[in-house]
């Protein structure tokens, strides 16, 4: 235990950014502002620099497993049986989205977007319109606190350094 701990400046930035994302869910009228404020946590970095890399790979990361889960089910949806799909198409989208990342040169978003496309793929979506708009949101969720943490971190609660 270190009871001289304090909290320091990034993990106000941090729960700051967590606030605005739920704000500005509740301002839209969403319900859901757990991926908006999951990105923003993992985004937001010691500084905007990393926060902005970090950022950049969660976004295509989401994006990719967002966009190759939506093309498995489309695929998927055509099978009776969805326990089974799973079991064999979970694995395939989790090779798809790695072998994808590395050869467009992201490696650094595969684990997002294996854990994205594994989300869509064995999500219990009733239609395929439903898993469009589930990728939607996710994409848009995600990039949300993605921005929120960049906002944040760029202008808010900014370290004033004095010269003596």
């Amino acid at each position: 235990m270190n009871p001289k701990y304090k909290l320091g400046l990034r993990a106000i930035k941090t729960a700051f950014s967590v606030f605005l994302c739920i704000l500005i869910d509740f301002l839209l009228g969403y319900s859901d502002a757990l991926l908006a404020s999951v990105a923003a946590i993992i985004c937001l970095q010691p500084t905007y620099n990393e926060t902005f890399k970090v950022g950049v790979h969660r976004l295509i990361g989401t994006m990719i497993g967002g966009v190759i889960g939506y093309l498995i089910l489309l695929f998927a949806h055509t099978f009776p049986h969805k326990e089974i799909t799973d079991l064999i198409l979970a694995p395939i989208s989790i090779l798809i989205v790695i072998y994808f990342c590395n050869v467009i040169n992201h490696p650094s978003s595969v684990v997002i977007s294996c854990i994205v496309v594994l989300s869509v793929v064995t999500a219990p979506a009733e239609s395929v319109n439903g898993t469009l708009m589930y990728v939607v949101n996710r994409v848009f969720n995600t990039s949300m606190g993605i921005i929120v943490a960049m906002f944040v971190n760029k202008f808010m609660f900014k370290k004033h350094t004095t010269n003596l």
